[in-house]
């Protein structure tokens, strides 16, 4: 079911306005009512009082009792009143022909029926002389009621000019996010330049910014994978360039050339495998990858796993490897990508320590967390490098070890995912290199 705001704010201020508006009325007929009864009741009261009080009772009954055939029958409208008075219960005069009979030993304003007819009736009493004045209900009723509703009448017609007018304030309102919304709709797939709306309102101003810092987000992963697509196809040409020229140089080569040409394509081979094998794993351990459940894991078998299974490597140019310090140390994350990290780190120190050299481990518990330094005895790294060695395919110069430059890529990323750091430093005394990983405890963890 679709939803639209407009349509929903439309209904919901229609709903409002006539709700407000139909409430005004009522309360407008309810006071209109009221006062008009008021009137009508105090107009009683004086008529009544005026009769009473007035001189020219015995001529009223005089003229009464030679023209009782003149005198009208019926009540015709709401100011026509009945007006009756009584001498010790006897009538001596009323205004209409037809019979009236109501109680009068109440003085005041009472509601009565007479002859199947509701009346509101004044009684008024002086001496012997009592004075009924009568009015029919339902007549005054319906002129109240008439009265009431031509008051009324030009607030219940005002309602759908205000229905209108919100009508359009909604338009004009919603026309920025109008303008917003075209102006995303109308670039294309690469244009991501941040949005530019002039004097745009409070409301918008957090969309606006919010949009503008993921276009710039993804201006920046969109730019990321073409510079590490290019580097890809860039090292990927080399072996690939290498093994087509070993595999032409075979169809020539002699029996002895053959063996040597087979040795060095199934070197570029396996260079080619480490080289995809890093690139998948460079992809899997971005941080903007999808996120996996976090779990709490030891360290330390971790890590001597990865020293077990990497012992042909070093056992083959006869490293010393072993730890200087082994606290007892625990972390959340993925295990599978944290033993990746511990895995390039420790590959690296090896390729990078000549035969029979040294590498030192040292796992040490902190106060909020842990520290893995791995030291080994080899040439280190130029100062000016020692931070672009995490760019990927990035290699040191002096370096005479073959590799693609993403070992060390892919160690950062894994610590960026687990909110950890990871630096190099190089021996001060002598030559050598330090990984130093850290790894502190979030209150989000």
């Amino acid at each position: 079911m679709m939803r639209s705001i407009r349509a929903e704010l439309a209904i919901y201020l229609s709903i409002a306005i006539v709700c407000i508006i139909g409430l005004l009325s009522f309360l407008s007929y309810q006071s209109t009512a009221d006062e008009l009864g008021e009137l009508y009741d105090a107009n009683l009261q004086h008529l009544a009082e005026t009769m009473i009080g007035s001189d020219q009772i015995a001529n009223l009954t005089t003229r009464y009792d030679t023209a009782k055939n003149n005198i009208p029958s019926k009540v015709r409208g709401e100011q026509d009143y009945l007006i009756q008075l009584q001498q010790q219960g006897k009538v001596i005069y009323q205004s209409h022909q037809r019979a009236f009979d109501v109680k009068t030993a109440r003085v005041g304003l009472s509601t009565q029926w007479a002859n199947q007819k509701r009346w509101q009736v004044f009684v008024a009493k002086r001496g012997v002389i009592t004075c009924v004045v009568a009015q029919d209900f339902k007549l005054r009723q319906r002129t109240i009621r008439e009265v009431a509703i031509h008051l009324i009448l030009p607030q219940l017609l005002i309602v759908p000019f205000l229905i209108l007018g919100a009508l359009l304030v909604i338009r004009k309102t919603f026309k920025p996010l109008l303008q917003l919304s075209s102006e995303i709709d109308a670039r294309r797939a690469d244009q991501l330049e941040p949005l530019a709306i002039a004097q745009p309102p409070d409301e918008l101003k957090p969309i606006i910014q919010a949009l503008n810092r993921w276009m710039q987000r993804v201006s920046d992963a969109i730019a990321m994978q073409k510079r590490f697509t290019s580097d890809a196809a860039h090292e990927l040409r080399t072996p690939v360039t290498a093994l087509k020229l070993q595999i032409s140089a075979m169809q020539h080569d002699d029996q002895a050339a053959l063996a040597h040409s087979l040795q060095q394509a199934q070197g570029g081979v396996a260079r080619m495998e480490r080289l995809v094998h890093q690139l998948l794993t460079l992809a899997k351990v971005d941080p903007d990858a999808r996120q996996q459940e976090m779990q709490s894991f030891a360290l330390n078998p971790l890590l001597i796993k990865v020293l077990n299974d990497l012992s042909p490597l070093y056992r083959k140019k006869q490293l010393d490897i072993g730890f200087t310090r082994a606290d007892e140390v625990a972390m959340t994350g993925l295990p599978g990508e944290i033993e990746v990290l511990l895995n390039n780190i420790i590959v690296n120190a090896i390729h990078y320590t000549p035969a029979h050299g040294v590498i030192n481990l040292s796992l040490t518990t902190l106060t909020d967390g842990l520290r893995l330094e791995v030291e080994d005895s080899g040439p280190g790294i130029a100062p000016d490098a020692l931070e672009k060695v995490f760019d990927r395919f990035y290699r040191a110069e002096q370096s005479e070890v073959t590799g693609s430059g993403l070992g060390l890529a892919i160690v950062k990323e894994i610590a960026l995912k687990h909110q950890a750091s990871v630096r190099l430093e190089n021996k001060p005394s002598q030559s050598g290199l330090i990984v130093i990983f850290e790894y502190r405890v979030h209150s989000s963890q």
